[in-house]
């Protein structure tokens, strides 16, 4: 299996304790930049006012196969928790898009490190919404 990068993430989380636990919980300003061979890929990305975005989360432990998640009291494995540690540690974050220029996405809520590789973004649609009782 090889993955590509296709951009970046740039932000002010330089390192892992300013990453908030959830991106949903910061305001913060995050840029991705798509390298130029993928921006072609952008084309009408500004219809959406929300994205998935996948990256990977390369400093996360990957030797981890249980944890504590933060609102539980018993350990989990890491694949019944969201925790970024992870044998692969490809992470998902729900971004909303400020603007497109150019190659650039301006967004908020992302709880990625400065310098992560992004793998690829999908609009987040009203088909995504799954109601938990």
């Amino acid at each position: 299996m090889q993955l590509q990068e296709i951009g970046i993430i740039h932000n002010a989380y330089k390192n892992l304790t300013d990453i908030p636990r959830q991106g949903r919980m910061s305001e913060e300003i995050s840029e991705i930049e798509i390298h130029p061979d993928y921006a072609d890929g952008l084309l009408r990305i500004e219809q959406n006012k929300y994205l998935i975005v996948l990256y990977w989360a390369h400093l996360a432990k990957r030797d981890l196969l249980k944890t504590i998640p933060p609102a539980a009291k018993e350990i989990h494995g890491v694949f019944a928790a969201r925790s970024p540690g992870r044998p692969n540690p490809l992470s998902l974050c729900i971004a909303e898009l400020i603007e497109c220029e150019g190659n650039i996405l301006r967004v908020k809520n992302i709880d990625a490190l400065d310098g992560s590789s992004v793998i690829d973004i999908k609009p987040y649609t009203k088909m995504d919404v799954i109601s938990i009782p």
